[in-house]
């Protein structure tokens, strides 16, 4: 079957389009916030599944009046992994005790500041610490990891801070050391239930 030359150019002219749809389509979900979270949930969940580990996640514990948010918590027998996600893609720019941080959107370069996730997650995990010593739950190894989740390409980091700061791609190869395959005797499904317990 033999297609006209008007014919041919419509059906490329349509396929160039469909392309570059897909392709901004495809930038727009590399740099959006909710869809760089969901990325590093994936990530917690697939590690979690092959060791009978447990993720919660956008958990807000509650205790003596005090509430303490996290974005995501992986609990599996080493111990607790608290993990906060700057989902945005930005270029970030703070200090370690510094009481706010600023943040560059990397689309319009507006800048804004928020609360330091360090000192802020210090006080969630001090609140967890309070529930677990209510219940007679003493000697977890209790850790806070801050993901920068935004597009690799897209998100620049200018923080200076003693606990670990990764990008995804950090978190898998930290994930990956021995430390979190060791056994400390951690109740996984006990730890899970007093959060749970504890939670909004």
């Amino acid at each position: 079957m033999n297609l006209s030359n008007e014919l041919k150019l419509g059906l490329a002219l349509v396929l160039i389009a469909l392309t570059a749809i897909l392709t901004l389509w495809m930038l727009h979900r590399a740099t959006d916030p909710k869809t760089c979270k969901n990325k590093v949930k994936g990530m917690l969940k697939r590690f979690a599944a092959l060791r009978q580990y447990k993720v919660l996640s956008d958990v807000t514990v509650q205790y003596e009046g005090k509430k303490a948010h996290f974005d995501q918590i992986l609990v599996g027998v080493y111990g607790i992994s608290f993990v906060s996600c700057l989902a945005d893609s930005a270029a970030y720019y703070g200090q370690e005790r510094e009481e706010k941080w600023t943040k560059v959107d990397s689309k319009t370069g507006k800048k804004s500041y928020f609360a330091n996730p360090i000192t802020a997650g210090e006080k969630a995990i001090d609140l967890v610490r309070r529930v677990f010593s209510k219940n007679n739950v003493y000697g977890i190894q209790m850790e806070h990891l801050i993901v920068f989740a935004g597009s690799p390409r897209k998100t620049e980091i200018f923080v200076k801070g003693s606990i670990p700061m990764l990008r995804r791609s950090d978190l898998k190869k930290l994930l990956d050391k021995v430390r979190y395959e060791e056994d400390r005797g951690v109740d996984v499904e006990k730890i899970v239930k007093l959060l749970q317990d504890h939670a909004e």
